[in-house]
């Protein structure tokens, strides 16, 4: 896991140089989608206050799609940052892991909290690849970074209706036995919502609105 900040000026830099070609910048929501491991009551400790740009890349995968090289970075972004600073930290994120990195294609997904991490990207997703389309991967020799750009399906966030910290791991907890606990039991969410807000002497109605709070920060 590593943590990078570039200076102010290389963002605002960035940020004029971005525009310069004609990019398309498509902002767009996605539906939430529940993570996928077992129960886990605990959530990685997180940094009080972080500055702006700063980011930590939390997991690296492999993709085995066909016969290309494809990555997935799981990058959680501090701050509160707009598209155009996610912009700017896709190529600082680059920069970073073709240092040891060899492929062909590169996804990066954006979360603004590690509870979110394994599930649909809040923030959005970046593709480092051949005309920044991932299916073209094969197009390109390994490593051959100059023939890649980039393709953004970024999100413009309100930034009020993000979840607190203590929301958010309230939310992994709750998810996290909400998946492991997956049946056919009509009263399943109640179930897990009654055991979450005895771990964390919660009242479940306020539980129940965190949930709803983080499937809509998800999705918008």
């Amino acid at each position: 896991m590593t943590t990078k900040r570039k200076p102010k000026w290389v963002y605002r830099l960035r940020r004029g140089l971005l525009f310069i070609p004609a990019i398309a910048l498509t902002v767009y929501a996605w539906p939430h989608e529940p993570a996928k491991d077992g129960i886990d009551d605990t959530v990685a400790q997180t940094e009080e206050t972080h500055d702006e740009g700063s980011y930590t890349i939390e997991a690296r995968q492999p993709v085995q799609e066909d016969e290309a090289v494809r990555y997935a970075y799981d990058v959680v972004v501090h701050g509160q940052p707009d598209v155009e600073m996610l912009q700017s930290i896709s190529q600082d994120v680059i920069d970073e892991v073709t240092a040891r990195d060899t492929f062909q294609a590169a996804l990066i997904r954006f979360y603004d909290h590690e509870a979110y991490v394994g599930t649909a990207s809040p923030l959005g997703e970046a593709v480092f690849s051949p005309e920044g389309d991932w299916s073209l991967a094969d197009q390109v020799d390994p490593g051959a970074y100059e023939d890649m750009t980039f393709g953004w399906q970024l999100k413009e966030k309100e930034w009020d209706t993000q979840l607190s910290d203590k929301e958010a791991r309230v939310w992994h907890a709750w998810n996290r036995v909400y998946e492991a606990e997956q049946s056919d039991d009509p009263d399943l969410k109640a179930k897990v919502t009654r055991t979450i807000s005895t771990k964390y002497d919660l009242n479940p109605e306020t539980v129940q609105q965190i949930v709803l709070k983080q499937n809509v920060w998800a999705a918008l």
